[in-house]
């Protein structure tokens, strides 16, 4: 083979700092899905079946990217509702690139009886030092959940407020901003790569603040502040300062809030990770939160953009190098304490250049277009399950799953559910194969399929050690079905791999182009990426192994790994000219 069939990778792609899909064409051909056996489901016994509490109060509703349920009172939440969607149609102007669709997205509102509590995984109505919001997933699906129930939370940690001179503050909720928020966070979490903490937080408070109308969208602006003389030092607090002597916090822009507070050192700053308590914690002017909010802003639109360019090129090389003042230096020309004392002029006097979009004359959404009817038992369950299940709270997402299951429910997507959280291996496999006998849209039900098989294959294999074509086949048969729902999962190509790598009779050249299409996906799964090149040169395609070891190269920072790309390079050199 002469020529390689790798197409380039994705890469970050400047518009306002956002993040880019790579735009990919799956191939069409897939192998039949065999009709198999009649599936029997595990049994519920009398006990079970016995009893069935009342199914709990919903509403439900769709909105564009979500199912939604809601159990609090409809006015406010369909006044929420049509605020958010017009906030969706705003943030489409600054982010460019097409929302990659999920097996599931979903929206829960909790307005009554501390049910948020159940998300959050609390036992009682306590708010302190917790945010009133949550944003959960998985690589197939998300939840965002917002606790409307609760107006005001008290923030006692003082290493991360602000007004540090006090034990704890009284945070008024702006459920309007929370749900904000977690759109971004969703909107973020597309890139394969997560953005760095404060780059995050940065971008969500700008977004957040966006200033929308019907007729015009203004991104980025901010009040100019220029520092008034209080007697206080820049970098020591003032006791008198509004922001301190506040009871209650409330949101201020980032040049009132950091005027008379010091920087945490950018070093520090820098390192803080999305585990942090600072960042895991942003409300109520937390220090972190707002300096975020600074820098990036001060680079997106500040000082007539100068590091607008120089940020990009410090967050590309942030996903293939280790964090260091050096390369801060190499990208801002410019060291930790230098940024510092031009952030610092920043807040003085904000010069900044902010960006105004009008907006065409579209019809609107307004709550009176917001239908909300009562939720049945798979809405419910479901909804709930899998929401559970995505914070981590297997048991209760099993309670909701086999709820609904007991009160009729077949739908493909609660049998998927049942089997992903079932920890009876035999229960677990005949749900499976009964969600997708329904023909389940849940692409991991197919890859659970599949690597029960391939476990099974592995224990009784071939003559030679290796699969037969037929296990090999019955292996495939799902992870190809698999490609056909969204989104694309790496475990796919991996199993894939995997399985060729297994298999009695080699692949051929022709086979191996769906690891190509899991290259494009996930150019840096190292570990995918280093099997399907070691495949491609088994296959003797050459010039295909040797361009994926040089993508491999490009992100991997392990030693070991490095080495074998290495190796396949040298085995497969260029052919001469």
């Amino acid at each position: 083979m002469s020529t390689s069939r790798l197409l380039p990778h994705s890469r970050w792609i400047t518009a306002g700092l956002l993040l880019s899909a790579l735009a990919l064409s799956a191939r069409s051909a897939e192998p039949p899905v065999t009709e198999g056996k009649t599936i029997e489901l595990p049994t519920m016994t009398v006990q079970e079946a016995a009893d069935l509490p009342k199914l709990e109060s919903w509403r439900y509703t769709r909105i564009p990217g979500f199912e939604v349920l809601s159990n609090g009172s409809d006015k406010p939440v369909k006044n929420l509702l049509a605020d958010f969607q017009k906030f969706q149609q705003a943030v489409k102007l600054l982010w460019p690139t097409p929302v990659r669709p999920l097996a599931a997205s979903s929206l829960i509102l909790c307005g009554a009886d501390s049910k948020f509590d159940e998300f959050a995984g609390r036992s009682t109505g306590k708010t302190e030092g917790l945010i009133p919001s949550l944003f959960i997933r998985n690589r197939e699906q998300i939840a965002i959940v917002v606790d409307l129930q609760t107006q005001q939370i008290s923030i006692s940690d003082p290493t991360a407020l602000i007004n540090s001179g006090s034990a704890s503050a009284e945070y008024q909720v702006d459920h309007y901003r929370q749900l904000y928020r977690e759109y971004i966070h969703f909107l973020l979490s597309q890139s394969e790569v997560r953005p760095a903490a404060w780059l995050e937080e940065g971008l969500a408070q700008i977004i957040m603040d966006i200033d929308l109308t019907d007729k015009t969208l203004i991104y980025g602006k901010i009040d100019s502040h220029r520092g008034e003389a209080t007697g206080g030092s820049p970098l020591e607090a003032d006791e008198n300062d509004a922001t301190v002597a506040d009871a209650t916090v409330g949101e201020q822009p980032f040049n009132v809030v950091l005027q008379h507070r010091p920087f945490i050192p950018f070093d520090q700053f820098l390192a803080i990770t999305h585990e942090s308590p600072e960042a895991q914690s942003p409300l109520g002017n937390n220090l972190f939160a707002k300096q975020a909010y600074a820098f990036v802003h001060f680079c997106l639109f500040g000082e007539d953009l100068r590091h607008k360019e120089a940020l990009i090129t410090f967050v590309g090389r942030l996903s293939r190098e280790p964090l260091s003042e050096a390369l801060f230096k190499d990208c801002f020309k410019v060291g930790y304490a230098g940024m510092a004392k031009q952030l610092r002029a920043y807040l003085r006097y904000t010069k900044h250049k902010y960006q105004q979009y009008d907006l065409k004359s579209t019809d609107r959404v307004t709550a009176a277009s917001i239908e909300l009817a009562e939720a049945d038992a798979t809405q419910v369950g479901l909804i709930k399950g899998d929401a559970l299940r995505l914070a981590g709270q297997n048991g209760k997402a099993l309670t909701e799953y086999r709820m609904a299951y007991r009160r009729g429910s077949r739908d493909p997507a609660v049998l998927s559910g049942l089997a992903a959280v079932d920890n009876d291996v035999d229960s677990a496999r005949k749900w499976l194969d009964a969600a997708i006998k329904s023909g389940t849209n849940r692409p991991s039900a197919y890859v659970a399929q599949a690597k029960m098989r391939l476990a099974d294959f592995k224990s009784d294999p071939g003559p030679d050690g290796k699969l037969t074509t037929v296990q090999v086949s019955s292996i495939l048969t799902p992870l190809f079905k698999a490609r056909s729902f969204p989104p694309p999962l790496p475990e796919t190509y991996e199993t894939i791999a995997e399985t060729w790598a297994l298999s009695t009779v080699p692949p051929k050249p022709e086979h191996l182009g769906v690891l190509d299409e899991g290259a494009r996906r996930f150019p840096r799964n190292s570990a995918l990426i280093l099997k399907a090149s070691e495949l491609n040169q088994l296959a003797g395609a050459s010039a295909n192994a040797r361009a994926l070891a040089q993508l491999g190269l490009r992100f991997t920072t392990d030693t070991a790994i490095r080495a074998r790309f290495e190796q396949v390079i040298a085995a497969n050199p260029p052919p001469a000219k």
